[in-house]
């Protein structure tokens, strides 16, 4: 079986579009290091979205790989309508009129659909087109419709984004069409879903409330694009599955000069709480027209790396960028080269600190056995999880050793693509914690990632279903093969050890990868 070459500890999140909607390109991003798959649903058709699934599934099971897939709602962001060709040229001093409809604009003609929100702007305010890049002044209204003079002219692709103030104040994140959008994505099978312009957590508790009544438990991303969200930041965090720093729309709704210190404030927030995030937007905007990026990205991406982010993602330099395998190849070389870097481990330490007050077990456990896994020169630390959470917390801590993420579960073995440095691992279930273990070892021997007779630190639960973790064993690997039980172990509670067991149980799903409770 042809498998993926190994990528960097960092995760790559690629957006599908038409410049990688053949299967083909699929599989070469797969191949060139993308861990997850972003369907973007503010553009593609049902149809479309349905085959990019199936496409990706199959590549999945040929490469032997559990890539993920992310369904990114639109929210209710403003957006263009239609344009002639699909591009309009803005130039800077021409004048354009901004209308409400659904008919196809061109460079002096836009639609949009606003529900209105054209009549409540004012002559001499600004709207903004494209993420900020395209500046318009209002120069005056008549039946609702706008009169704009280009300030900043560019390029302006169908569907893209528009800024008016104030437009969407007061507007909960999950509208009607997200809910329509999710329904598709569900039946799909999607492992994630983005919110965007969330609020508060009472967004992300509508989000679990509508996806747990149709018996579904995917990971719920909080997108952080909007002043309220950074207000309520930990209530967001304290209830949702992960976070993306959508700097875009933040970089519009606090000023560009703001997002550095949000995106640092963010990310230090989500390493505290044990979420995932995933920093995105521009990371080479470059790359969409040249093969090379610049060097202001590679240090931005640097950066990110350097704070600890979960993953980079990429948006239009892989939806319709003309280089969208350099782009990836280029994000997985600069995170490899951070991630080797003594100054990643020291800065990440500062912020894995608590925050104060006590730790719960699982998570005591999981600071523990990284500890350990130093101390005793670990070949490997080694994660059995059922839900995801306990390989979750154990990433979080970013262990500078190999981290093997073990489930029985299909769901969480693909969820795990989201989580810093995990190789995720697929066995059978198991009937004890020792033949749980044994079962790994013969996994990892067969497919090499572990030396026999290397120490491992393993952390678990001491009940093989789903449950606290509260237990770290240190693990000579050839152990169990040998017929010793020797392990080292410290735990919340002790349990008797037996002899491991062969199994012909087969993978499952996960019936419980996630809780309205933000547990994943």
């Amino acid at each position: 079986m042809a498998r993926r070459r190994e990528s960097c500890r960092t995760r790559i999140v690629a957006t599908i579009g038409p410049a990688c909607s053949s299967k083909a390109r699929l599989r070469e991003l797969v191949r060139a290091g993308v861990d997850v798959f972003r369907l973007n649903f503010s553009h593609g058709t049902a149809d479309q979205h349905r085959q990019y699934v199936k496409d990706i599934r199959s590549i999945s099971k040929e490469l032997g790989t559990g890539v993920a897939i992310l369904q990114d709602l639109p929210g209710p962001k403003l957006r263009v309508g239609a344009i002639d060709g699909s591009v309009a040229r803005l130039r800077t001093g021409s004048k354009v009129t901004l209308c409400e409809g659904r008919r196809t604009g061109d460079a002096e003609r836009l639609f949009v659909q606003t529900s209105g929100a054209l009549r409540r702007v004012g002559v001499g305010k600004i709207v903004r087109l494209a993420d900020g890049h395209i500046d318009l002044k209002v120069l005056s209204r008549r039946d609702g419709e706008l009169l704009c003079r280009v300030l900043n002219g560019g390029t302006l692709r169908a569907s893209q984004g528009l800024h008016l103030p104030g437009g969407t104040a007061g507007v909960r994140a999950f509208t009607r069409q997200d809910r329509a959008h999710l329904e598709l994505g569900l039946e799909l099978g999607v492992d994630a879903v983005a919110i965007s312009f969330v609020r508060d957590a009472e967004d992300i508790r509508r989000v679990w409330k509508f996806t747990q009544a149709r018996g579904a438990r995917p990971f719920v991303i909080a997108k952080i694009e909007r002043t309220e969200a950074m207000a309520n930041l930990d209530e967001i965090l304290d209830v949702c599955s992960g976070v993306m720093v959508a700097r875009g729309d933040l970089g519009i709704e606090l000023g560009v000069e703001s997002v550095p210190l949000a995106q640092k404030r963010i990310t230090r927030a989500a390493l505290r709480r044990h979420r995932p995030v995933i920093t995105a937007t521009q990371m080479l905007e470059s790359m969409i027209e040249r093969p090379h990026p610049t060097r202001a990205e590679v240090s931005d991406i640097a950066n990110a790396v350097l704070e600890g982010t979960d993953a980079l993602m990429l948006s239009g330099e892989t939806a319709v960028g003309r280089y969208p395998g350099s782009a990836v190849a280029t994000l997985v070389r600069v995170a490899r080269e951070l991630e080797g870097a003594p100054s990643q481990s020291r800065l990440v330490d500062q912020r894995l600190d608590p925050a104060g007050g006590p730790e719960r077990p699982a998570e005591a456990t999981s600071r523990a056995a990284r500890v350990a896994a130093r101390s005793v020169q670990a070949e490997a630390m080694v994660a059995f999880t059922h839900s995801g959470r306990t390989v979750r917390l154990v990433s979080s801590q970013r262990p500078q050793r190999r981290l093997i993420g073990v489930t029985p579960n299909v769901d969480t073995w693909r969820r795990m693509r989201f989580f810093w440095g995990v190789e995720p691992m697929l066995v059978p279930r198991s009937k004890s914690v020792t033949e749980m273990i044994a079962d790994a070892e013969q996994r990892m021997r067969e497919n090499r990632k572990v030396r026999l007779g290397a120490m491992v630190v393993i952390v678990c639960g001491e009940s093989v279903v789903s449950g606290g973790t509260n237990t770290m064993r240190i693990h000579r690997m050839g152990q169990f093969t040998s017929g010793r039980k020797t392990s080292k172990r410290t735990s919340a509670t002790k349990s008797k050890s037996t002899k491991a067991k062969s199994t012909k149980a087969k993978p499952t799903k996960a019936r419980s990868a996630n809780t309205g409770s933000g547990r994943s």
